[in-house]
């Protein structure tokens, strides 16, 4: 009998034997795929952190753990404020702790806009204190609300992601918890790498980076990203993946893209005022369209659209 045939008998053998640290079997991995699968049909297992947005979640399953997923819009079409919807939505929903790493506004200034997403107060009337009598009552409640949530943000301008790793792992082991809900890095754009060679490659690297921690701490990690702004010279401005700026590491490398599209940000009298897209340009593990929620930017909040 030849080697080759020896060789070929023995693979007939399975589950195979000696299971190495980093390659494992398939045989030996089924078992529990087959368990998952057993409890997802009684609703008692997901891979994927819901984010309450219903039609997003169906599409998705919820955020896939170790996936990173990446939202992108032009300026000023409600990015962050989609970010922080995300970040509220996890962390009161799901108890679990979500990082928030904010480049562009500060910690303070975010305050702001969570108070204002809770409450329906413009953020403007918020920080020049111009509120009713009964409105103070519920400044104070909504703060002691948003004291219970685990949301913890670091708003420092320049961090690279081996930092952001880190302070991700003390905040699993500060509130004692085995896993995190979200990570959401507010935005690729106004990161810095050490790859001064070009742009692209530059943000190409933090991009692998980031989804390298998103499979280390087995979280959903949301990358905000700018989009170009050729998408204001066609005709239909509603963004597609080639429109996604400064490196094509963003495309490559996501498992979700989303495009954010408000039809009144292009046309004012639009009878979708109050309506924004998400375009969802690229899924992994599932299919592709469009999903519609209300926006009200005066508060920083996105809603279901009512069934």
């Amino acid at each position: 009998m030849s080697n080759q045939e020896d060789s070929q008998l023995k693979l007939k053998g399975i589950p195979l034997e000696n299971d190495t640290e980093d390659m494992q079997n398939l045989a030996s991995i089924m078992p529990k795929t087959y368990e998952n699968i057993e409890k997802s049909s009684r609703g008692r297992y997901s891979t994927g952190v819901p984010v309450s947005f219903y039609d997003l979640d169906a599409m998705t399953q919820g955020l896939q753990r170790g996936s990173l997923v990446v939202v992108a819009g032009r300026p000023s079409i409600g990015k962050t404020s989609f970010a922080m919807n995300l970040a509220t939505n996890v962390a009161k929903e799901n108890k679990l702790p979500v990082c928030y790493f904010s480049l562009e506004l500060s910690r303070e200034q975010m305050s702001y806009r969570f108070l204002s997403m809770g409450l329906g107060i413009e953020s403007g009337r918020l920080r020049t204190g111009r509120l009713q009598q009964d409105e103070w009552v519920l400044v104070s409640k909504e703060i002691d609300d948003l004291s219970e949530v685990p949301i913890f943000i670091c708003d420092k301008s320049s961090i690279e992601v081996k930092e952001m790793s880190s302070k991700c792992t003390k905040i699993k082991e500060k509130v004692g918890l085995e896993e995190l809900g979200l990570v959401i890095v507010d935005y690729i754009q106004m990161m810095d790498g050490p790859n001064q060679e070009s742009r692209d490659k530059e943000l190409s690297k933090i991009v692998l980076d980031l989804k390298e921690m998103a499979k280390d701490l087995d979280v959903p990690v949301v990358l905000m990203s700018q989009l170009s702004r050729d998408i204001e010279k066609r005709e239909n401005c509603r963004p597609m993946l080639c429109d996604l700026r400064e490196t094509q590491g963003l495309e490559a490398h996501a498992d979700v893209v989303i495009m954010l599209y408000r039809d009144e940000y292009y046309y004012p009298e639009s009878e979708d005022r109050g309506i924004a897209e998400l375009i969802v340009t690229k899924h992994r593990l599932g299919p592709v369209g469009t999903v519609k929620l209300l926006f009200e930017p005066q508060f920083t909040r996105y809603r279901n659209l009512a069934a």
